[in-house]
């Protein structure tokens, strides 16, 4: 170890976090709760408590409904919702079992929620088997108080780019720097949990931003990616100031007075924004029928439910998320005007990229390599987000990782840090420092609004947008290594640039070989190939770095014969055999009778 604290300050710990957000610090806690004698420590390169995705949120948080048939109800939903039928239905049944207490789970950790008289969680109904509480916007705080009542050692203002691996390629620490000065900094550790979120890059809006480092680290340590050609969320914006129309989707008028929802998506109120509406919008700015606009002077009901304009009982925002809009609401009016209540809207496209590739107990595939929350959102059960499910997520995946975490560090010793390794990737991280030359981050950021951000890029992509993105992503990887930096601040902006760049690469090297389309909300649409193909498109899309450095991209099936849901006229393949609709398993009836159900609802609509 003398060596090593050479090349900065080393911290040493049983549990390693990386992420201080509410995923983490649930972790943390959940940790120190099953073995009080384990050493935590949670760091962050903001201010722990203050920092992280879900600061300020309170749009509510999800969970599975108590009654005994919400987890059927709950998987026929979600199945279908997103991204159909490449949902990994095993991991996505103990996810949502799980997440039947989180919300309880946290009000114990002293977290406000939504409560009747009795001080007891109060949900409200927002799809099938699912129901969402309210919570306050201060989460984060809340959390961060019990972590340390219960003995979790906290760091902030500390940045990690790099993982730490033994010579059998175990991750046991981390190296990164502090935000204030620029030391280095240096940890061990048994195990290493990301809870860092994603990349998280939207246009204008910047709120919430994730960079993709956790990505990148794990990626470089050999941990699989998966499903990044749904990585586009879309939404509903006031043009004015890029911010979400709250349940705003029923809503959207052209020039001509007509609902362009129901021109476009049918005669029923949807309840997220579709791929089939995004195109609406698109054709009719075409046709000449913009700009278009949204009627608030008339709410329906899942703008009241979404947009906090319905009763209390119903309602997935306190009152604290209220004040805090309208203050949030108040200084957009002084910097860009009154929107009113007939705005002008558009779509913002926000780019999500959550692939890190996890078990059911939230590991990697690389040893004593853990990721929770966002950062997991397109490798683990489900690829989709819909209102509630960010905190839902953070909290669901914090609870599944504990256990394993707490096993895994009982039952390892702690390595030694290789002094050769810790040098090199010090040397990586500070080289932006060094450079001779004037290139800044910031002409990466803006050559990504410029170049990535249109809707033939991001939504509905041909085969010549796709390779246009990808030789962008090319040009990019050249100006990375001629990024410079003075400071602290602008070093992190030129790692988490590269790691950003990696991402995009990620995102279009997996649309590129999905030749179908598939999924709402964070829908992989192909021009070339507008229609679902289940008999074609059942696989996952997995990426890592090869030997080469390159990035691989390869095809998993997904073991459907394993699964409860299956599209119409799902054949097993040779070699497998039927394993859940067999006469001992008590849940294959109730599903057959579900989607009997589901069925016939159909055919009346």
């Amino acid at each position: 170890m003398s060596d090593v604290r050479e090349y900065g300050e080393v911290y040493t710990s049983d549990i390693l976090i990386v992420g201080g957000g509410v995923a983490g610090l649930t972790a943390a806690i959940q940790i120190k709760e099953k073995d009080p004698r384990l050493n935590v420590l949670v760091i962050d390169k903001g201010t722990i408590g203050w920092s992280g995705q879900g600061t300020k949120a309170g749009n509510g948080i999800r969970a599975l409904r108590k009654e005994p048939d919400a987890l059927i109800k709950a998987m026929m939903y979600q199945v279908h919702a997103h991204t159909e039928y490449l949902n990994d239905q095993e991991f996505l049944m103990k996810y949502l079992k799980v997440q039947r207490d989180n919300v309880e789970i946290i009000q114990k950790y002293g977290v406000k929620t939504s409560v009747d008289a009795d001080g007891n969680v109060t949900y409200f109904d927002m799809v099938p088997g699912m129901d969402c509480a309210g919570i306050e916007i201060n989460i984060n705080a809340s959390l961060r108080k019990y972590a340390l009542k219960v003995g979790v050692r906290l760091l902030s203002r500390v940045n990690v780019f790099e993982l730490l691996t033994s010579a059998s390629g175990r991750v046991i620490g981390a190296i990164g720097f502090d935000m204030d000065e620029g030391k280095c900094k240096i940890f061990q550790a048994k195990e290493v949990g990301l809870a860092t979120q994603g990349c998280h890059f939207k246009k204008i809006g910047l709120e919430f931003m994730g960079y993709g480092t956790g990505v990148g680290a794990a990626y470089r340590v050999g941990a699989v990616m998966a499903n990044t050609e749904f990585s586009t969320q879309t939404d509903v914006v006031f043009k004015k100031t890029n911010t979400p129309i709250y349940g705003g989707f029923n809503l959207v008028y052209n020039q001509k007075g007509e609902n362009v929802t129901r021109k476009y998506c049918g005669p029923n109120p949807i309840y997220e924004v579709s791929t089939e509406l995004v195109m609406g919008m698109q054709k009719e700015i075409e046709l000449g029928n913009g700009p278009l606009w949204c009627d608030l002077e008339h709410p329906d009901e899942i703008r009241a439910i979404f947009g906090g304009q319905g009763h209390k009982l119903i309602m997935r925002m306190l009152d604290d998320k209220m004040k805090w809009e309208e203050h949030v609401f108040k200084k957009t009016i002084r910097s860009f005007g009154d929107v009113g209540m007939t705005p002008e809207m558009t779509i913002k496209m926000v780019l999500q990229v959550e692939p890190i590739k996890v078990d059911t107990d939230y590991k990697t595939n690389v040893e004593g390599l853990w990721a929770i929350g966002k950062i997991t959102g397109q490798g683990c059960g489900y690829f989709g987000w819909t209102r509630g499910d960010g905190l839902g997520n953070a909290t669901t995946s914090a609870i599944m990782a504990a256990p394993s975490m707490v096993t895994y560090a009982q039952t390892h010793e702690m390595e030694e840090l290789d002094p050769v390794q810790v040098a090199a990737l010090k040397e990586k991280i500070y080289a932006p420092l060094h450079r001779n030359s004037d290139h800044k981050p910031k002409e990466i950021f803006d050559r990504i609004e410029r170049y990535i951000f249109q809707t033939d890029k991001m939504i509905i992509k041909t085969d010549e947008s796709i390779q246009s993105c990808l030789d962008e992503v090319e040009e990019m990887k050249k100006l990375i290594p001629q990024l410079t930096a003075n400071d602290p601040h602008t070093l992190a902006k030129c790692l988490e640039a590269a790691d950003t760049v990696l991402c995009l690469e990620m995102v279009f090297r997996a649309a590129r070989e999905r030749k179908e389309s598939r999924g709402q909300m964070y829908p992989h649409y192909r021009v070339e190939y507008p229609n679902m193909d289940n008999e074609h498109g059942l696989y996952w899309l997995n990426l890592r770095q090869g030997k080469d450095g390159e990035m691989e991209v390869f095809k998993e099936e997904i073991p459907l014969w394993r699964y409860p849901i299956r599209p119409q006229g799902y054949q097993i393949p040779e070699g497998h055999k039927e394993e859940f609709y067999v006469e001992e398993n008590p849940l294959a009836e109730p599903f057959i009778e579900a989607q009997k159900a589901m069925a016939a609802a159909m055919q009346q609509k």
